[in-house]
Parts: C-alpha cells; sequence; structure tokens
C-alpha cells in the first residue's frame, strides 16, 4: 500500500510518498497553496500517478493538545481531499516536524517536503507497531 503524506502550510504544501510497501516515506514534491480545488487537482495526479491508497495529513495541535485556527483549515481541506479523490484521509500529528526538518539539514527550499516526509514517518510507523 503506498501512502501520501502531507504538510498543508498557508502559502506551501509538502508532499511525501512512501515506497510501495508502505514502510518507507520520502519528501516528494512542494506545490503552492491557491485554493483547494486547484491543490486538490494537483493531489489528485500525483495520487493517482503514484498508486496512492491513502493519504496522511498532518495536524497541528497546539502543545496544550486544543485545536487552532489552522486544525480547523486542515480538517476542512482533509475533508474535502476526502470527497473529491474518494480515498481515506487521516490525520497524523505535525507537532515540531517543521524543526525536526530543519534540524536534520534539510534546506529552506526543502522543508516542505522533509516535514511531509517526517509526518508520513512518523505515521508508517505507529501502524507498523500496531
Amino acid at each position: 500500500m503506498r501512502y501520501l503524506g502531507i504538510d498543508y502550510g498557508k502559502k506551501r504544501i509538502g508532499l511525501a510518498l512512501s515506497d510501495e510497501e508502505g514502510r518507507l516515506a520520502f519528501p516528494h514534491k512542494t506545490i503552492t497553496n491557491s485554493d483547494t480545488s486547484s491543490v486538490a487537482k494537483e493531489v489528485g495526479k500525483i495520487a493517482k500517478k503514484e498508486g496512492v491508497s491513502k493519504i496522511i495529513i498532518g495536524l497541528p495541535i497546539t502543545f496544550g493538545g486544543k485545536e487552532s485556527e489552522q486544525t480547523k483549515k486542515v480538517k476542512e481541506f482533509g475533508m474535502s481531499l476526502k470527497k473529491l479523490l474518494q480515498l481515506p484521509v487521516e490525520y497524523g500529528n505535525e507537532v515540531l516536524s517543521t524543526k525536526m526538518a530543519e534540524r536534520s539539514g534539510s534546506s529552506k527550499k526543502n522543508i516542505d517536503t522533509a516535514s511531509a516526509a517526517i509526518i508520513l514517518q512518523s505515521y508508517l510507523d505507529k501502524e507498523k507497531s500496531k
């Protein structure tokens, strides 16, 4: 099963793909967050081309465990993707994913895809441990 990881940002959206066995996540591409319809079409093209079976979106939760305004936007985006692409959508914790990507040495240009890969890898590791 191949997964697509998404780090949703106000300006840019980082994408990561898993290998075909769903074990390892790899940075893939950054797309501009223009509007939900355009983004969904782009994500749909990638999902179809790569044979994606499930989408994992990083969900921003505050350190206190509460939802923010951005959390609501991410959930709305996820619901739109699920409806438009007819693929299962799940959420993974994205707390500190950008900081982790920065510390791993990712360049500013690749930070969004690296964050998406961290979110996706975290999800894959949790699934493996079940």
